[in-house]
């Protein structure tokens, strides 16, 4: 049997074979622990699974997906929960598998600038550990506090600083692997480049965990830059600030970031953070890295240029690390502040073409007018990436339906002029409905592939495809 019926639940049988390869402590049907794991950050609908694992080796998971292909029961693969799609809520039912306490750092190795990790460990704190040897794992979501490294790998996550560095999936070598029928292999090598056959690798990372179990990977890293310096700026306009963008990307300026944060952002942050900012029509916050400090110099001081010829009102140079630590902090609130000031947010994530970059986002605040909803565009603009943010009054309001058919209608805008309904949010079930209109027919050589790995369909049914 294929596709998305027939599923079993599991019986108390199932659960004690369970309990007796993991551990009495680490099965769980209890409702608090049902409801927490029930949700990612995306505000949809709450679907209960009927257990919760929390396997601490790969042998474990490999015994909780045997159980669970022989018996049809649905599994979903689940980090810290930080994902803004539902790409870990169990739709239907089943059993999450909870990776958190798989979270050792197993080993640096220094002169080939890579890691080894296993899935649960948080991605600042995997940076905290290798900052001693100088070296960083590039890709920064906004939730660094809290995502993990499987998350990511899952997601083919990025973030702050993608338009310099990549994305996850630029840095993902190999990884170990267990296939829903309980087979564990590991695939890729630990060479930065290879030409031998099809790339697996790349094909599991962004799956959205629905053709295997990451257990472990090994990155490849960066050296820390030795200089840092970060530029500010502030507008009048939103069209000001989006070309400034084109500009300095035109000049050849190579940034690590180039963020942008609209009015609507700026007050939130401000009002609900601890971070005061001016009040403008828009504010662009750039980053360069660089081996010397009077390369990285003379760089700022061409984007400031760039910036004030671009209509800039105000260049703000900070004069040490704290006032630049200050400005990146109220990025990072950007998140945060949305949530606190907005019960049920709908947070927008397209990508397109830079050449269509200004069409995009005031197509954003022209579906806001039309819609009669709050919308603010913020965002990794440096590369297309646009997150526009529909503040609605909640999750069972009018407010809500029309923000949502905003949204839709941007995502298909974004499709329609080369771009993606996704650039790091990834598919879950909030963007299901649009794989048809991104991929055509090949989306059913996906709907192929995925069968060849899962034949039950047993690993997160009902995301993605």
């Amino acid at each position: 049997m294929t596709g998305l019926e027939g599923y079993s639940s599991p019986s108390s049988t199932d659960l004690e074979r369970l309990r007796r390869v993991l551990g009495p402590e680490d099965v769980s049907t209890d409702r608090y622990d049902l409801i927490t794991n029930s949700l990612d950050a995306f505000p949809g609908e709450v679907h209960l699974p009927d257990a919760v694992v929390w396997p601490e080796t790969p042998a474990e998971v490999s015994e909780v997906l045997r159980l669970a292909n022989e018996r049809r029961i649905p599994v979903y693969v689940r980090g810290a929960g930080t994902g803004l799609a539902g790409a870990c809520v169990p739709v239907y039912g089943g059993i999450v598998m909870n990776t958190m306490k798989m979270n050792r750092v197993l080993e640096v190795r220094p002169l080939d600038f890579q890691v080894d990790v296993q899935p649960g460990v948080i991605y600042d704190q995997l940076n905290a550990h290798l900052a001693p040897y100088g070296l960083f794992f590039p890709p920064d979501p906004g939730s660094s506090r809290s995502c993990t490294i499987g998350g990511m790998i899952a997601n083919n996550a990025s973030g702050l600083r993608a338009v310099r560095y990549g994305v996850t999936r630029d840095y993902v070598l190999s990884v170990e692997v267990v296939l829903p029928t309980g087979k564990q292999m590991r695939v890729g090598v630990n060479v930065f480049k290879s030409s031998i056959g099809y790339d697996l690798v790349r094909l599991l990372v962004g799956s959205e965990g629905t053709l295997g179990v990451i257990t472990g990977s090994t990155l490849r890293l960066r050296r820390l830059p030795r200089h840092r310096m970060t530029v500010a700026a502030y507008f009048d306009s939103i069209e000001g600030g989006v070309s400034a963008i084109g500009s300095i990307r035109q000049e050849g300026l190579e940034p690590a970031a180039i963020e942008f944060l609209d009015r609507v952002h700026l007050e939130l942050i401000s009002a609900h953070s601890s971070v005061l900012l001016p009040s403008h029509e828009c504010m662009l916050i750039l980053e360069f890295h660089g081996y010397s400090a009077s390369g990285v110099g003379d760089e700022v001081r061409a984007a400031a240029a760039i910036l004030g010829e671009s209509g800039a009102v105000l260049v703000d140079l900070p004069r040490d690390p704290e006032e630049e630590q200050r400005i990146w902090e109220a990025r990072k609130a950007l998140y945060p502040s949305v949530t606190r000031a907005c019960r049920a947010p709908i947070t927008g994530d397209v990508i397109v073409p830079l050449s269509r970059l200004m069409e995009t986002v005031m197509k954003a605040y022209e579906l806001g007018r039309r819609y009669g909803v709050r919308v603010g565009v913020a965002g990794h603009l440096g590369d297309g990436n646009i997150h526009a943010n529909w503040l609605t009054e909640g999750r069972d309001t009018d407010s809500w339906k029309r923000a949502w058919r905003a949204n839709a209608e941007l995502v298909s805008y974004a499709i329609s002029v080369g771009g993606a309904a996704s650039a790091e949010h990834g598919i879950g079930i909030e963007k299901k409905e649009f794989m048809r209109e991104q991929h055509g027919d090949t989306l059913e050589l996906m709907r192929r592939i995925k069968e060849l790995f899962d034949p039950n369909w047993i690993l997160n049914p009902g995301i993605m495809l």
